[in-house]
């Protein structure tokens, strides 16, 4: 019998990486100032966090098949302090960015209650707790923004770490107490799943899926770099409004998981992921022709509720063709897709940080969201279903 941790436990571990990744967000223009340095810099505290993020996907879950997962969990999230603390005390921007690289260790609290829910659960269970944590996630990057904004506003930049610090201490504490050991057959070698990557590299039944999968999570990245540059710069806005604004699209990505839960039996996976890409572009195509016409905060945010709405119909749906590519390969494919994913949400973001301000930063955004769209929606028309 298998200890079982609360699946509140579960739940904030999972949603903390995304949560550590956006309630910074509104907060960029302030960094900036603090640290006198260009947009294009202090955007790496996004970037370089997900590329770090994508390591962390990488070697978690094989890490904790070999040494367990409470162990591993603990470590993890004990290096997540380290690097909050370091955040808060750094005064200079190579220190602050080398511990906010740390902070990515949060990650393997998604990778890492997975692995725990597949370990304590049957197929059934395992698939409601997984929609379960799913939903969680989208929760973490609607409420983190707006805690990010007004911390900033009343407190100061700075203190977003101070927060990240003490929730980090908490983490430990419910991991300490509350997470036993599930893994209870234990591996011999820790590569074991990194030497299956090169099959799935091969197979383009993995490829096409992942490269939707992967392109409809890096709207978030180049919006989430682009949105707070946009709500400072052109529609002056503060922190706290900023917040807001970046919150809500988070609730389409909700209502999007929800849909699918709801109709998932009665369609197949790549008429989900084509009407998805469908949306995802037609977001950005919306706040295009509104800013054209009417050039106002509203026109250009109220429209990314519809392609956030379009990334969550096709997160599970590619989700479920990535794990189906090579059925006997089906955490690897995971473990490799999520990396995959957030290495190009990296590299989009980082693209965002770097243009936005030599261009015309609204055309600049539409423009890049919806070449990604149409990206997306060719991927898809290229996956080939059983």
């Amino acid at each position: 019998m298998h200890p079982r941790p609360h699946l509140f436990t579960l739940s904030v571990l999972a949603g903390m990486y995304i949560l550590t990744q956006v309630i910074i967000v509104p907060a960029l223009p302030d960094l900036q100032s603090h640290f006198e340095t260009d947009y294009k810099t202090i955007q790496f505290t996004i970037s370089g966090y997900l590329l770090a993020v994508a390591l962390v996907n990488l070697i978690a879950g094989p890490l904790s098949d070999r040494y367990g997962r409470r162990k591993i969990m603990l470590v993890f999230f004990f290096v997540f302090m380290l690097g909050s603390v370091g955040c808060f005390l750094s005064e200079t921007l190579p220190l602050f960015l080398f511990f906010r690289i740390l902070q990515a260790s949060s990650a393997a609290g998604l990778v890492l209650s997975r692995a725990i829910i597949g370990d304590i659960s049957s197929e059934k269970e395992t698939i409601k707790m997984l929609g379960l944590l799913s939903i969680a996630m989208g929760i973490a990057p609607s409420l983190a923004p707006m805690a990010g904004g007004i911390i900033n506003d009343f407190l100061g930049a700075k203190q977003i770490f101070l927060f990240l610090s003490v929730l980090s201490f908490f983490l430990i504490f419910i991991i300490f107490y509350d997470l036993k050991e599930t893994n209870l057959k234990r591996s011999k070698d820790i590569f074991s799943q990194i030497k299956n990557y090169p099959i799935l590299l091969k197979s383009m039944n993995f490829w096409l899926p992942t490269v939707t999968f992967s392109l409809s999570f890096s709207i978030f990245g180049i919006f989430f770099i682009g949105g707070p540059f946009i709500a400072s710069k052109i529609f002056n806005l503060t922190p706290t409004v900023t917040g807001f604004c970046l919150a809500c699209p988070s609730l389409g990505y909700i209502l999007g998981n929800v849909l699918v839960s709801r109709i998932a039996n009665i369609t197949s996976t790549k008429r989900l992921m084509l009407w998805g890409s469908l949306l995802l572009t037609s977001g950005p195509i919306c706040s295009l022709i509104l800013c054209l016409s009417f050039f106002h905060p509203l026109s250009f945010y109220l429209p990314v509720l519809l392609m956030t709405f379009g990334a969550g119909i096709i997160w599970p749906a590619s989700n479920a063709e990535i794990v189906k590519a090579v059925p006997s390969l089906a955490g690897s494919a995971s473990g490799l897709g999520s990396a995959i994913m957030t290495l190009t949400s990296s590299l989009a973001a980082a693209t965002t940080g770097f243009l936005i301000e030599s261009l015309n930063p609204v055309l600049f955004l539409c423009y890049f969201l919806i070449g990604i769209g149409i990206i997306t929606f060719i991927s898809t028309l290229l996956v080939k279903t059983n």
